[in-house]
């Protein structure tokens, strides 16, 4: 996930893949991207395509048959924007941290497309 960026900008965008490998052999070579494994995760491969640490690009093993791309968007508090997401006839699936770098969560749209939140926390724990 990006570290610092402004709020409300995508700034992680995930990929899931049937052959997470393929796939980032793919996007490697049409754009020269170098993936890189994420801390802690084998199979959750991570470009930064601009070299700016504001946007993330991950290919990572598909969870869901037909599960699509996901983009984060940066907001200031993540429970705050779930409930809005809520408010506004959209609906929360899940939330989790990643230890050391921030708290998220998915949900769906009121169209049914998958949308992400992402809130940067140097101290963030899991629980």
């Amino acid at each position: 996930m990006a570290v610092e960026a402004a709020v409300h900008t995508i700034v992680h965008y995930e990929i899931p893949a049937n052959d997470a490998n393929a796939l980032k052999a793919f996007y490697g070579s049409v754009f020269d991207w170098e993936f890189s494994t994420a801390p802690g995760m084998d199979d959750y491969f991570m470009v930064d395509p601009a070299g700016t640490r504001n946007l993330a690009i991950a290919v990572y093993p598909r969870q869901m048959e037909g599960s699509g791309p996901t983009n984060y968007v940066s907001v200031e508090d993540v429970k705050k924007y779930a409930a809005k997401i809520t408010a506004a006839g959209g609906q929360m699936i899940h939330t989790f941290t990643v230890t050391g770098m921030g708290h998220g969560a998915v949900g769906l749209d009121p169209e049914g497309n998958m949308i992400g939140l992402w809130q940067s926390d140097s101290a963030a724990k899991e629980s």
